[in-house]
């Protein structure tokens, strides 16, 4: 789990490229459009032992979702908004690959691969053919 411990801590999203055409794609409605759009999302990652322990989040918004998992195991996640998925995390290299499908959307499924240029961490999330790639900063 070498490789994790460069993930460990909290990232907020500075910039994302990609959206509108990923978001058009996927249908989401106007509002909810809107406000990913605007968002900026905060993750935090903890390792204890072999478990993985993520809090995701959007900054100012007071609820989040916290997954708890080992790499390599798929486990029961959901996304922002609440619709159940099926995701499953893995350590290639030093790069966090993740595959989640979305129940609600037949089994539509959305992959995003993490890794680290400098202090960034760079996130290209890919779905329906098309990806957006996000870049975090290290805030604690």
């Amino acid at each position: 789990m070498a490789g994790l411990q460069q993930y460990v801590g909290c990232w907020q999203e500075v910039s994302k490229e990609g959206f509108e055409e990923m978001a058009d794609a996927l249908g989401l409605p106007a509002d909810k459009k809107q406000m990913y759009h605007d968002a900026r999302t905060t993750i935090s990652y903890a390792v204890n032992g072999d478990t993985v322990t993520i809090n995701v989040g959007l900054v100012g918004a007071p609820a989040g979702r916290q997954f708890t998992f080992k790499l390599g195991e798929p486990y029961d996640s959901a996304d922002l908004d609440g619709s159940p998925m099926k995701s499953l995390v893995k350590l290639e290299g030093d790069k966090l690959i993740e595959k989640h499908t979305n129940e609600n959307l037949h089994g539509a499924e959305m992959n995003i691969k993490r890794w680290l240029e400098n202090d960034t961490m760079m996130v290209q999330t890919t779905c329906n053919g098309l990806s957006m790639l996000s870049k975090y900063n290290k805030v604690a």
